[in-house]
């Protein structure tokens, strides 16, 4: 099962990776095949060691956080899967500064800054991935960014870990330099404001209209398509008739047409079917395509 031959795949058993591991137990869709193997190192010195293994081995990489923008499909991945969840550095805080690996919560992170009266982060916190995923697509929510926050970023390059000042000129809408396999990052620094008296009563208000508009209750993985320019995805899906709309399992969500979720049982291809759809039916009535916000596997893949 595993794409490697057997010397490559018992140093990374040995490095601490399991086998068969249901790729529906990884990503917030709660769907997908096996993974061969997953790895979720504990420091950069595993985790060097892993990519250095699957470079020789010419062995299938893909990235994970909290899996909460990746759909992969009902087939096997016959690759390594690396979780960074394995780093459990506590974010440091120096002043208005955070260093924070890449695995922490960002939503944590978000309510932590603001007990320690910081704001920055306040419109952010929902999001349920960590702040490395944050990072590689530029999250954003409620009128603000990861990138207003960012200074610094830890990154794997050329087999050796460095520091190097955060490329904000190349991050925007849904769009930033740090997404594997164009870049690894391990940790982040970050540059909070004094909190003015607002950042509370901003950051559960966002925390309110999260649970008032979307779905929150079914595994999704958040906002399904990216804004077009001048629209809204979920109102033009909603204006194409398309909420409740099923195949399979998977559901345009009755709350919010933006969200498609396992309403039970969905399979990938039932997912990936349903996107599908209802880019077509958009397309077809409004001429405007729909892109998706959600990564396939393919996507979040390296072969060195």
């Amino acid at each position: 099962m595993v794409y490697c031959a057997e010397n490559y795949k018992q140093q990374l058993l040995d490095l601490g990776a399991v086998e068969a591991v249901p790729l529906s137990t990884l990503v917030s869709f709660r769907v997908g095949g096996p993974a061969a193997l997953l790895l979720c190192p504990k420091g950069e010195e595993e985790l060097l060691s892993a990519l250095n293994l699957c470079e020789q081995g010419h062995i299938p990489v893909a990235l994970l956080g909290n899996g909460t923008n990746v759909l992969p499909g009902d087939e096997p991945f016959l690759g390594l899967v690396i979780s960074l969840t394995g780093f459990r550095e506590a974010p440091v805080f120096q002043g208005n500064r955070v260093m924070v690996p890449a695995s922490a919560s960002l939503t944590a992170l978000a309510k932590q800054s603001v007990r320690r009266g910081y704001m920055g982060l306040e419109r952010l916190c929902g999001i349920p991935g960590t702040v490395g995923g944050a990072v590689a697509m530029n999250a954003g929510a409620y009128g603000g960014e990861i990138k207003d926050t960012l200074v610094r970023v830890r990154l794997y390059r050329d087999g050796t870990f460095s520091w190097e000042d955060a490329r904000l000129a190349d991050m925007g809408y849904r769009k930033s330099p740090y997404c594997w396999p164009k870049a690894l990052v391990t940790a982040v620094e970050l540059q909070l404001q004094p909190d003015d008296g607002t950042a509370q009563a901003t950051m559960e208000s966002c925390m309110l209209k999260r649970k008032e508009k979307q779905p929150l209750h079914l595994p999704s993985a958040g906002s399904t398509f990216k804004r077009p320019e001048g629209h809204f995805a979920g109102a033009l899906i909603e204006g194409c008739g398309l909420k409740g709309f099923s195949i399979g399992g998977a559901q345009v969500s009755p709350k919010h047409a933006g969200f498609l979720v396992n309403a039970g049982g969905a399979t990938a291809a039932d997912v990936h079917a349903l996107m599908a759809y209802v880019r077509q039916t958009v397309f077809n009535e409004t001429g405007i395509r729909l892109e998706p916000e959600v990564k396939g596997m393919e996507e979040v893949t390296c072969i060195f």
